[in-house]
């Protein structure tokens, strides 16, 4: 049976550079924000996110320049904080490819 459970280091090096990635939580709720920290100081690259709502996990890897596509219904910290920083910034210097849908 397959080990469930790993090294952080051991689930980075699962991750490589230009892979889609679905990112779990929902906005500022359950988001891997460790994990996502761990790919960002790996220096991955060329990610794409794929979420429902992504949010601080994802907004990570934007805004670390680790990601150039993400996947999203919404990509924010809900109403009280708006939009992920990282993400529209990228998407402004027309460095990461925003895909919208429902």
């Amino acid at each position: 049976m397959f080990k469930k459970v790993m090294s952080m280091a051991d689930a980075v090096d699962l991750i490589q550079d230009g892979q889609l990635l679905g990112i779990g939580g929902n906005a500022l709720h359950r988001s891997p924000v460790v994990f996502t920290q761990a790919l960002a100081k790996a220096g991955r690259k060329d990610l794409k996110v794929c979420a429902a709502a992504p949010g601080m996990g994802a907004d990570v890897l934007c805004a670390a320049g680790c990601a150039d596509t993400a996947y999203f219904g919404f990509f924010g910290f809900e109403n009280e904080y708006g939009l992920a920083a990282g993400f529209r910034k990228g998407c402004q210097e027309g460095k990461i490819k925003a895909i919208e849908g429902s």
